[in-house]
C-alpha cells in the first residue's frame, strides 16, 4: 500500500502482502524479536498488518507495529509475550505521534472497532511507552491492564553479591547437595518440555505453545533461544527457556521447578546460572517477566513476586492498551 509523507521525512507504509514486506529496507535500531517480521509470521494469525515508518533521508525503517484483525478486532499480538509499537531513539516526538495517527487511522479504515493491544514493558523501552501512554487516550485508548513485570540488571557484579541474604542461603544449599546447572542442546527439548507440562499441570496452568511450535523456534532462531537445566544426579530438578529478545534483554520466558524440590529451591540456582549466562555474553538486561495472568489477581502471587525481588529483581508494569466498541460510537 503507498505510504503517506510528513514533514519529519517519513513515508508511513501499511504493508498487508508478504512481498510488501519483503521488500522493506533494513531497520535502523535493534528491533525485538518478537517484532521481527519472520517471527511474527509464526504466529499465524487473521489479517496481518505490518505498519512501518520509513526515514526517507536514510532510507531506513525507524518504527514499527504489528497488528491482526478478526472481524472487527484488531490484536496484537495474536500469540506472542508482547506486540505492539517498537521506535528508534532517534524518532522526534512529533513524528511518533503522526505514525500513531496514521496508525489508528488504517486500522478505522479496517473497520476495526476494538483493539487489544500488549506492549512490551516500560523497562524495555521506557521513552516509547511513556509516548504511548500519554497519547494513546486521544485515540480512544484505556490502559486494561498494568501487569508487574521484573527484571535483574545485570553487571560484574557476582549474582549473590545483589541478591537478597535468604537467596544466598538457598544457593549455597542447592551447590552442597550437588545440584548443577547446564546449558542444554536442541535434543533435549522434549525432555524438557515434558517437565516443564508436568510442572504447569501441577500448578494448574496452561502451556502457550506446544512441542512443535516451541521447537520451530529453537530451529529457526538457533542464536535467539536457549535451554537451561538444574539437573541432581541426572535427573532434572529445573528448566527455563529463555528468548534473546534484543542484543541487550534476555527474557526467561518459561521457568518451571517442581514443589517436591521446593526444599532446595532450583529455580535459585537456574536464575544464578542465567545471571552468569548474560555476564558473559555481555547483556545489560534479565528479564524475569510478569508473575501474573491478567486474569487473575495479583494478591495471590505476592510470594512470587517478592521471590523475584529477592534475586535483585526491579519491577517495571507492562501495559495492556484497549479500544471497546462503545468507546468507538
Amino acid at each position: 500500500m503507498a505510504g503517506l509523507e510528513n514533514e519529519f521525512t517519513y513515508d508511513l507504509r501499511c504493508l498487508a502482502t508478504e512481498a510488501e514486506r519483503l521488500a522493506l529496507p533494513p531497520f535502523s535500531f535493534d528491533v525485538f524479536l518478537f517484532l521481527q517480521p519472520a517471527h511474527v509470521a509464526l504466529q499465524a494469525g487473521p489479517n496481518w498488518q505490518m505498519l512501518a515508518m520509513v526515514n526517507r533521508r536514510t532510507g531506513l525503517v525507524d518504527g514499527v507495529a504489528h497488528f491482526f484483525q478478526e472481524e472487527h478486532t484488531a490484536f496484537s499480538p495474536w500469540r506472542a509475550p508482547f506486540g505492539g509499537l517498537q521506535l528508534s531513539p532517534d524518532v522526534p516526538e512529533e513524528a511518533a505521534q503522526d505514525f500513531l495517527q496514521y496508525l489508528h487511522r488504517q486500522l478505522r479504515q479496517n473497520g476495526v472497532r476494538q483493539v487489544h493491544w500488549l506492549q512490551c514493558p516500560d523497562a524495555y523501552a521506557p521513552q516509547t511507552n511513556r509516548l504511548l501512554r500519554a497519547t494513546l487516550p486521544a485515540f480512544g485508548y484505556a490502559t486494561q491492564h498494568d501487569q508487574r513485570n521484573h527484571h535483574l540488571l545485570v553487571s560484574g557484579t557476582p549474582f549473590e553479591a545483589q541478591a537478597h541474604p535468604s537467596v544466598r542461603r538457598r544457593l549455597s544449599k542447592c551447590l552442597k547437595s550437588d545440584f548443577t546447572f547446564q546449558q542444554e542442546t536442541l535434543a533435549s527439548l522434549p525432555e524438557a518440555y515434558a517437565f516443564l507440562k508436568q510442572c504447569r499441570e501441577e500448578k494448574q496452568k496452561p502451556l502457550s505453545l506446544s512441542l512443535p511450535q516451541l521447537a520451530r523456534y529453537f530451529e529457526l532462531f538457533p542464536e535467539r533461544y536457549f535451554l537451561f537445566t538444574v539437573r541432581r544426579e541426572g535427573e532434572l530438578a529445573a528448566v527455563g527457556v529463555a528468548v534473546l529478545v534484543s542484543q541487550t534483554i534476555l527474557n526467561h520466558l518459561y521457568p518451571a521447578s517442581p514443589r517436591r524440590y521446593n526444599a532446595y529451591s532450583p529455580s535459585v540456582l537456574l536464575n544464578a546460572g542465567l545471571y552468569q549466562f548474560c555476564q558473559r555474553r555481555q547483556i545489560p538486561v534479565l528479564d524475569l517477566g510478569v508473575s501474573a495472568p491478567v486474569q487473575e489477581d495479583e494478591p495471590d502471587y505476592a510470594g512470587l513476586f517478592t521471590f523475584k525481588e529477592r534475586l535483585g529483581g526491579v519491577a517495571s508494569l507492562k501495559p495492556t492498551f484497549v479500544i471497546r466498541a462503545e468507546e468507538e460510537g
